[in-house]
């Protein structure tokens, strides 16, 4: 473990996925596409969502083909991009305990907190406008925008290397899913997988250097 604290001490900066690694949200993002599909009168699996839309990515075209449903996958996200507003719009998503205390180590260590994340900016600035009490130190946001592709794709973090002029040897990633650590191995950067209840019965072939709880990974910065 004192190791790996050296490890992530010596980096210039941490790029963090947020959904499911800063942010306690993937139940709430869950919810929104529900509601969604029950327009069209189909219901969401939840154990198989986590996989599908988590994990490996491609869910609401995955999810389409699987069941047949007669609806437009487009107009599927855009349904679920109002709903999942409506909820965080009520203060329904939170930080994990151990983040706060985590940023803060990083903070007090010089070391850039980033975010890098499939979710567009104005959500991810939304929330964290609900969070002011916690102080929380983050200093960049990159996400999705129009013309940017997804996770598995690099372009977050080459976006955010770019942003920070930072080579990919300066940093770590901070995931929960595969096709978060894909998007990292494709820019060339070292990642934690961070494990949680949601993501633990998950494999993946992609390197990454640790997979910690949040509490293991704040332990182990201590």
């Amino acid at each position: 473990m004192n190791n790996l604290k050296q490890k992530i001490l010596n980096k210039k900066a941490i790029l963090w996925d947020f959904d499911g690694c800063l942010c306690d949200s993937e139940r709430i993002h869950f919810l929104a596409y529900e509601k969604a599909f029950l327009e069209y009168n189909h219901t969401l699996n939840e154990h198989e969502y986590y996989e599908t839309f988590t994990h490996t990515g491609g869910g609401v075209a995955k999810e389409v083909e699987k069941y047949n449903i007669k609806c437009d996958a487009e107009a599927i996200r855009k349904d679920k991009a109002k709903h999942y507003w409506e909820l965080i719009s009520n203060k329904k998503a939170i930080f994990y305990n151990e983040i706060p205390f985590i940023l803060k180590i990083m903070k007090e260590n010089k070391i850039i907190n980033a975010i890098a994340s499939n979710s567009p900016a104005t959500e991810i600035n939304l929330i964290l406008s609900q969070h002011n009490e916690e102080k929380l130190p983050i200093d960049m946001i990159v996400g999705l925008e129009p013309g940017m592709r997804k996770k598995p794709y690099p372009d977050l973090y080459l976006k955010a290397l770019k942003q920070l002029n930072l080579s990919p040897s300066e940093v770590l990633v901070v995931e929960d899913s595969d096709r978060g650590l894909i998007a990292a191995h494709k820019a060339d950067c070292e990642a934690i997988w961070v494990k949680t209840s949601l993501n633990d019965r998950f494999e993946t072939n992609t390197p990454y250097i640790a997979r910690l709880t949040h509490a293991q990974l704040l332990e182990a910065l201590k």
